[in-house]
């Protein structure tokens, strides 16, 4: 087998951050593109701005391994996934690269067979002019809730090879990761997209955006690929699976560590809207054809859930340790499909309380959810709470402070409810403490 080992020895360069673009929106930005080729004596270029690499071919099946010098030294060796079966259309290459904070050099490797190996890298572009709101998904999406157009984070639309194409339905929802850094700050989500959108559709020829969605680790929600949001829209983002299915990419590396929780509920809204638009059970399974993937040969039926990972069709580690939190991630999705607990009313019983005879709060809910009761003195400290995940939260609290009577008072309760998707929902009050009671002494009996 031919060897071919190109090492790539980058310049140590000023470290200059990448331009982050207001959350308001870009306007139209033409990310800037450089692909060189890859001599089998390697080659040497500078860094500068760039915020990802990859790496294409003409022809063949190479192995592209990556690392990056920092003042820390080189961190250890990364195996690029190769993604090139997920559009049958373009260039052959890996999935980017991204380039870690602080990383001044990068080496790359490629062993095996290839020919025509090029090094891309992707540079932002400037903003043109300002523009773009978020906007709210339709009454028949309403589960998605608030979405940002392809405008917020800048999209050239310039630069889209053709039309979209659409499936009669989506019938499961692929889930994946972007692998870059996690420290990004929601500013920077437009610059991270734009990147994406750059490699995908200037180097690997692709037709657009892969993904059809994205989420941000903030629970931010964006348009991926252009074709509207409640239509079929087919994506470029799992080889093999790609017509009937919404692609969703989590913002981040997913590799060593868990989603924010404002990411799962906002990756569980997106499995929910699927499910709603498209009438199937979050929690179900379908059954799919393949048309050839690295896992499955054209025409092989394959059953899976109806939200899977990328790594269940595709040769692949993506979506890293999403792939354990796909249960967690289906139940809530079916939990946002359906309407947000509210606290239909509460009673103070018991009041004022004079300790140690007890006052009880009783709520009743608009249906089961977990939710947290407390009782709070002048201060705010909790002197009583109880915890529950049925329809009828209740507290009671004698009065007492570590054995003795709390001293009397307007004290407050505050009744929480989160079903761990919808905006968590309270209701809150006051109640009196007055004197404890005296007990009365019996009188003393004659000699």
């Amino acid at each position: 087998m031919l060897r071919r080992t190109l090492v790539v020895a980058l310049l140590a360069t000023a470290l200059q951050t990448v331009p982050s673009v207001a959350a308001t929106g870009p306007g139209v930005v033409t990310p800037l593109v450089r692909s060189t080729v890859l001599p089998a004596t390697g080659t040497v270029a500078s860094l500068g701005r760039e915020q990802l690499i990859g790496v294409t071919w003409t022809a063949g099946q190479p192995t592209v391994r990556v690392r990056w010098h920092s003042v820390a030294g080189w961190s250890a060796w990364q195996l690029a996934d190769d993604d090139t079966g997920d559009s049958p259309e373009g260039t052959p290459g890996t999935a980017p690269v991204w380039r870690p904070p602080g990383a001044h050099r990068v080496e790359v490797r490629t062993t095996g067979p290839a020919i025509g190996l090029r090094l891309v890298r992707v540079v932002d572009g400037a903003a043109q002019r300002v523009r773009g709101a978020v906007a709210q998904a339709a009454s028949g999406r309403a589960v998605l809730g608030p979405v940002h157009p392809r405008s917020d984070w800048g999209a050239d639309e310039s630069l889209v090879r053709r039309q979209p194409s659409y499936a009669s339905r989506v019938n499961a929802v692929v889930v994946h990761h972007t692998a870059n850094a996690n420290g990004y700050r929601p500013a920077d989500v437009p610059a991270i997209i734009r990147a994406d959108y750059a490699y995908h559709v200037q180097s690997r020829g692709w037709a657009d955006l892969g993904y059809n969605l994205l989420v941000d680790q903030y629970g931010g929600v964006w348009e991926g690929r252009r074709g509207g949001l409640g239509r079929a829209t087919i994506g470029t983002h799992a080889q093999g699976f790609n017509t009937g299915t919404l692609g969703v990419a989590l913002i981040g590396d997913l590799t060593r560590t868990g989603p924010t929780r404002a990411a799962e509920k906002a990756l569980a809204r997106v499995i929910g809207y699927a499910a709603t638009s498209w009438q199937f059970s979050p929690t179900g399974t379908v059954r799919l054809t393949s048309k050839g993937s690295p896992r499955y040969p054209s025409g092989r039926q394959v059953t899976l859930h109806r939200a899977f990972g990328h790594q269940e069709t595709g040769q692949t580690a993506c979506p890293g340790s999403l792939q354990g939190e796909l249960p967690r991630l289906r139940r809530l999705a079916q939990v946002a499909m359906g309407p947000a607990p509210r606290v239909l009313s509460t009673r103070m019983s018991g009041v004022p309380l004079h300790a140690p005879h007890p006052a009880v709060l009783d709520a009743q809910l608009s249906h089961a959810a977990r939710w947290r009761a407390s009782l709070t003195d002048p201060r705010g400290t909790v002197v009583a709470t109880a915890t529950g995940s049925n329809a009828t939260p209740r507290v009671s609290w004698d009065g007492l402070v570590s054995g003795l009577p709390a001293m009397p008072g307007s004290y407050g309760w505050r009744v929480k409810v989160d079903d761990e998707v919808h905006p968590v929902g309270y209701r809150t009050g006051s109640f009196d403490v007055g004197l404890p009671l005296l007990r009365a002494t019996p009188p003393s009996g004659r000699r």
